[in-house]
């Protein structure tokens, strides 16, 4: 099954990416303000610093009197002191993203208060996709010019329309640069979305990224019938708070509980890891320390998983991947995050197909906002 609304979106891109220029954003004159004075605000500041951009200013809600950030005044977007005029010919660049903040709203209420252009950060990343990086799912949009056949291939597997919209909207979303194709999420049911099949119960449940404990209650919270658990989280401050969780809630869950201080990948090995970031922690190259991390087919040989989660910053299709024996043998229940990488979207379904050796349900819900928190379900059964 093929798309024809995501043959004309790759079709449509190809005309844009011609004319996407980083001297055309700037190119009347206009001055500069920048909305968000958040780590991804003073990003686009350094950044448009640095390309000769001036920035007059930044507007952000939460401004204080009188602040400032290197030298630049830090104003609500609605003070006095920036006068109609000003505002009209005003250039404002929305320096957010995250999952937590819509974006239209934002757009909307700097309209409201008449200032005269605004490009989000989805339009300024086009222009500096190189000084800006590669964030989650977000990277030029040259990326997908030559990837149509796993697109669409990916697009075929959907099992109900929700996801084959979602999918569509997701891609409409990331190619057209458009906040208004993103259906509302759903945040409150992550990993046990309330209108796809149940898991299959007693549930014996891997998490692997389990944070501080965040999935396990919301499983407690379901009331499905539980066996056994066991969570993997390699940071050391958010493991802490995994214990301390699992101890004193023991009430809330089985009485086998495994808690592993580890990472989850293709195999067993150690890695380096950015460490003390929250949920956001992850393996990289330039990481602070060391971790161990495992494969699900060596750390639980014996599990007989009926449930596997992954939220791993990325690592997801290498866990996958070391979890080929325990998904060939028990055709567990998988929710896995595709949001870390812009290919996660299509990759992993296709990955999933493979390992499984085909059958089962595909599922895509939306959990929070501008495509954070997007979940691939597999379900073992046809629905």
């Amino acid at each position: 099954m093929t798309a024809p609304a995501i043959d004309v979106l790759l079709r449509n891109l190809q005309g844009d990416l011609k004319k996407t220029s980083p001297k055309s954003l700037f190119a009347d004159g206009a001055p500069v303000w920048i909305y968000g004075a958040g780590n991804v605000g003073k990003d686009v500041f350094r950044v448009l610093t640095y390309r000769g951009v001036e920035v007059r200013g930044i507007l952000d809600r939460q401004a204080k009197p009188d602040s400032a950030w290197n030298g630049i005044p830090i104003r609500l977007p609605d003070d006095p002191a920036i006068e109609v005029g000003e505002r009209g010919r005003a250039h404002v660049i929305i320096g957010i993203f995250n999952r937590d903040v819509e974006i239209p709203p934002i757009v909307r209420l700097l309209k409201e208060l008449g200032y005269g252009r605004i490009t989000t950060f989805l339009d300024l990343h086009d222009h500096f996709a190189s000084e800006l990086g590669d964030r989650f799912w977000l990277t030029s949009r040259s990326y997908y010019a030559e990837l149509e056949p796993q697109i669409q291939a990916g697009y075929g597997l959907w099992a109900d329309d929700a996801s084959r919209h979602l999918y569509a909207a997701i891609l409409k979303f990331r190619l057209a640069k458009d906040y208004e194709a993103l259906p509302a999420p759903d945040p409150a049911n992550q990993y046990f979305p309330a209108d796809l099949p149940p898991w299959p119960t007693p549930l014996r449940f891997v998490d692997c990224g389990a944070f501080d404990g965040d999935t396990l209650q919301q499983l407690a919270a379901t009331e499905l019938p539980v066996e056994a658990i066991a969570a993997f989280e390699p940071d050391p401050a958010n493991f802490a708070k995994l214990a301390q969780y699992v101890r004193t809630n023991g009430s809330a869950n089985p009485d086998s509980v495994y808690l592993y201080p580890c990472g989850v990948g293709a195999s067993t090995s150690q890695v380096r890891f950015s460490s003390g970031q929250g949920e956001g922690s992850h393996a990289s190259l330039a990481g602070d320390s060391v971790i161990q991390c495992v494969s699900i087919d060596e750390a639980l040989p014996t599990f007989r998983p009926t449930l596997i989660k992954m939220d791993i910053e990325g690592a997801e299709d290498a866990a996958l991947r070391g979890a080929r024996r325990t998904i060939a043998e028990h055709r567990p229940g998988l929710a896995v995050c595709v949001y870390h990488r812009p290919a996660h979207l299509w990759q992993i379904p296709l990955l999933v197909q493979q390992l499984t050796g085909g059958g089962g349900s595909y599922f895509l819900r939306s959990h929070f906002n501008n495509g954070f928190e997007l979940v691939f379900y597999w379900l073992p059964v046809a629905c």
